[in-house]
């Protein structure tokens, strides 16, 4: 007997890109809260543990770190010893070289 798959017949969702980035981003925020010594929120937590509460944060974790002093932005985010350090200073190179672009285009379109 062959079985086949049948995508129409699956019983859950499977989440949806944004919600999967949504998600990524919650847990780097919370890798960063917890490194610095601070609560996380319920709602970042609630974020990382069920997609049924996605959650955009990627306003704050890029606020959290652009407000680092060098030493501790050094010590919690090129941490090599670390794969959540890895991908948060991942996220941190993408977030700025957007930043630039935009700032780039906003003053080329004005």
């Amino acid at each position: 007997m062959i079985v086949r798959y049948n995508p129409t017949k699956r019983t859950e969702t499977m989440p949806s890109n944004k919600e999967m980035r949504e998600r990524k981003n919650c847990e780097l925020y919370a890798y960063l809260l917890t490194s610095l010594d601070k609560e996380v929120p319920d709602e970042i937590l609630e974020c990382i543990i069920s997609y049924d509460y996605p959650l955009d944060c990627v306003a704050d974790l890029f606020n959290e770190l652009k407000g680092l002093d060098p030493e501790t932005f050094e010590k919690v985010v090129n941490n090599t010893d670390s794969k959540e350090s890895r991908e948060l200073a991942s996220w941190w190179e993408i977030h700025q070289e957007a930043t630039r672009l935009g700032d780039e285009i906003a003053q080329t379109c004005l």
